[in-house]
């Protein structure tokens, strides 16, 4: 069972004993230390989730329309390296945030001799493992059985940009969403959500063009050069595009979404 309802701080959160219902509280919840008492700490749409069974558990959170992005347990997230520091990276979630850590072996199957090669500036995706105020918080780019599931270092073909944190939170954890829905009747695509509000996607091979290609490849790319417009150039297209697409998204009803696709793709 599922009930939502406006609230704010200081309001009486409208849920069952948490001394006798196995308890999850997400973003905008507080718990006191000493009372273990539930508080609202942001106002926004309450949400209550319930199960019924045996074992009867409820999920408690608050969505809210915030800019500020504060690291959660287990939220994905897309982060900037922008240092080291002892055996970690620092990785900046949004503009103005203090780093988060992310350790040289965080990631699937790292070890001394074996890890990614990762230099300031490069994007990754990964969770947050610890959101402890009192230190510095954590991520690691693996699951929480260690494998790698789709976290690690992005792709610099791909490219990232900025949306509301609400519009984050709607494209990664509602399944109803048609969004990427409709998208994917355009281009086929590759995309990495972050809670923290930033999005990748990279549409056929990217926005750029990799290195190492052999002559016979070259002479390949002269030949659809010469033709017309190049795969490259296509898949650029496509990849703005979408990122048009979906900034739109933010702003309009959904029974004017398809009329947003057909203007981000004109002439694509």
């Amino acid at each position: 069972m599922s009930d939502t309802t406006i609230i704010t701080p200081g309001d009486k959160l409208p849920i069952q004993d948490i001394t006798t219902v196995k308890t999850t509280i997400g973003p905008g919840i507080y718990k006191k230390p000493q009372s273990q008492q539930l508080i609202p700490s942001s106002a926004g749409v309450f949400h209550h989730i319930s199960t019924t069974s045996t074992k009867p558990t409820q999920l408690l959170y608050i969505e809210s329309n915030t800019k500020r992005y504060i690291p959660h347990n287990n939220d994905f997230v897309i982060g900037l390296v922008v240092g080291t520091i002892g055996e970690n990276y620092k990785v900046a979630l949004q503009a103005g945030s203090i780093p988060v850590l992310l350790g040289f072996y965080a990631f699937a199957n790292a070890s001394k001799k074996n890890r990614p090669l990762v230099k300031n500036g490069d994007l990754v995706y990964g969770r947050i493992t610890n959101d402890t105020v009192e230190i510095d918080n954590e991520m690691e780019c693996v699951d929480a059985s260690g494998k790698e599931a789709g976290f690690g270092v992005l792709d610099d073909l791909g490219f990232v940009f900025d949306v509301n944190l609400n519009f984050a939170r709607e494209l990664l954890f509602n399944k109803n969403s048609v969004f990427l829905e409709l998208l994917a009747l355009k281009c086929k695509f590759e995309i990495a959500i972050g809670i923290n509000g930033k999005i990748w996607i990279k549409c056929g091979e990217g926005v750029g063009k990799k290195d190492g290609g052999t002559a016979a490849q070259e002479d390949e790319d002269q030949e659809m050069k010469d033709a017309g417009e190049d795969d490259g150039v296509k898949d650029l297209k496509n990849t703005l595009a979408a990122v048009k697409f979906l900034t739109r998204c933010q702003y309009v009803t959904q029974d004017k979404l398809k009329d947003e696709l057909n203007k981000a793709f004109r002439g694509v």
